[in-house]
C-alpha cells in the first residue's frame, strides 16, 4: 500500500509535534514543510528530517504527490490556509480552533464536500485511551444518569499585546486557545448536541477575550466551563450521576481518568501511555482518507460547526440556535 504523502504549513512548536507523531502513524509519510519565513521552514526541516522545505505554501502546494496539508499557522490564518489547500485539491488537517466562526466553517466544510475533500479540526484529545476509558464508564452504567459536566482551563499569558494571545489580529483570547477543548470534549462525552448557550465575558483592553464563563444545555444534562488567559485555573474535567462521577485529570493533557462513587470512593483509575498522543488522530484521519470518507467520526463538521456558534454568542452576540437548525451561506 502507497504511503500517503503529508505536507505541513506553519513550522512552529505545534507542527513539531504533529511531525514526531507522523513518523509512528502507518501509511503516512511527510514529505515537506512550507513557511512563509524561508529561514523557519529550512530549519524545521533540518530539526525533524524532513525531506523538502519551501518558502512558500504555493509552491509546496503545487506538488501533486502530496495529497494531505496539517495546518500549525496562527488562528486568524486557518481559514484562508483551509481554503488554499482545499482548491489546491489537498485533504486538510487543521489545527484547533480550526476557524472562528460558524459561517467560516460552513463554508469550508462545504467547498470540501464539493471538492470530494476530507477535512477535520485537529482535537487529538477525543481521540487519546483515556477518553475511551471514559467512554467505556459511562455506557457501562459506572455513574448511573449524566447530569453534570464541570471543566476549567487557564493560565496567565503574557500581555504581549503584540502576541498571539492578546492580538485579535492573530486570532487571540481564551475561548480559541483552550476554551475549545472543554467545549469540544464534554459535547463528546456526553453524546448530545447543545441546545442553549448562557456565556458571560471579560474582554481585555485589545478587544480579545480575556475570561469566559459558560452554561450549556444539553438534553438530559448540563455543563459548566470557565476559561481564561488572565489566571491560572485548574485543568480537571468532571463527569457528575447519579451513582457516582469520573474525573479527567490535566483533562486536555493528562493521562489519568478515575471514577469515584457517591462516597467519593475512588473505584477504578486508567492511566494511558506516554506516547505522542497525536498519533491516534492522525491514524484516523488515514484510515478515513483511504476510505473514501470526507469527514471523520469523532471530530466531525458538526463538532466544528457545534463550537463555532458559540464562539459567535460569545464573541459577536449572535444568538446560540441547536444545530438541527440549518444554515446557509454563501
Amino acid at each position: 500500500m502507497n504511503e500517503l504523502q503529508f505536507g505541513i504549513i506553519g513550522a512552529g512548536k505545534i507542527a513539531g509535534h504533529f511531525c514526531r507523531a507522523l513518523d509512528s502513524v502507518q501509511g503516512a509519510f511527510l514529505a515537506a514543510v512550507a513557511s512563509k519565513s524561508p529561514d523557519r521552514a529550512k530549519a524545521f526541516a533540518e530539526k525533524h528530517q524532513v525531506p523538502a522545505w519551501y518558502g512558500s505554501y504555493a509552491e509546496m502546494l503545487a506538488r501533486d504527490d502530496i495529497s494531505v496539508v496539517y495546518i500549525a499557522t496562527t488562528n486568524n490564518f486557518h481559514y484562508e490556509n483551509i481554503m488554499q489547500c482545499l482548491r489546491a485539491g489537498k485533504h486538510v488537517i487543521c489545527e484547533k480552533a480550526m476557524v472562528a466562526s460558524e459561517e467560516e466553517a460552513a463554508c469550508a466544510f462545504r467547498f470540501a464536500k464539493e471538492k470530494g475533500l476530507f477535512l477535520m479540526e485537529g482535537m487529538w484529545v477525543r481521540y487519546v485511551p483515556k477518553i475511551d476509558k471514559v467512554m467505556e464508564w459511562l455506557h457501562g452504567g459506572r455513574i448511573g444518569e449524566l447530569k453534570l459536566a464541570q471543566a476549567t482551563l487557564g493560565f496567565p499569558a503574557e500581555k504581549n499585546y503584540s502576541g498571539r494571545m492578546y492580538c485579535k489580529e492573530l486570532g487571540g483570547g481564551a475561548l480559541q486557545d483552550v476554551g475549545v477543548y472543554p467545549i469540544e470534549i464534554l459535547s463528546y462525552l456526553i453524546g448530545e448536541p447543545v441546545q442553549e448557550v448562557q456565556s458571560f465575558v471579560t474582554f481585555a483592553e485589545t478587544g480579545v477575550d480575556e475570561t469566559v464563563s459558560l452554561n450549556l444545555r444539553y438534553p438530559t444534562c448540563q455543563a459548566g466551563i470557565q476559561c481564561s488567559i488572565a489566571t491560572k485555573l485548574p485543568e480537571d474535567g468532571f463527569l457528575y450521576g447519579t451513582r457516582g462521577y469520573i474525573r479527567l485529570v490535566r483533562m486536555h493533557s493528562g493521562n489519568t481518568v478515575e471514577l469515584y462513587d457517591n462516597t467519593r470512593t475512588l473505584v477504578e483509575s486508567y492511566t494511558q501511555g506516554e506516547e505522542n498522543m497525536f498519533i491516534y488522530q492522525i491514524q484516523d484521519a488515514v484510515n478515513c482518507i483511504r476510505a473514501g470518507k470526507l469527514e471523520a467520526t469523532r471530530a466531525s463538521s458538526r463538532m466544528t460547526l457545534e463550537c463555532a456558534r458559540i464562539f459567535d454568542q460569545c464573541l459577536k452576540g449572535i444568538l446560540f440556535r441547536p444545530m438541527d437548525e440549518e444554515v446557509r451561506y454563501k
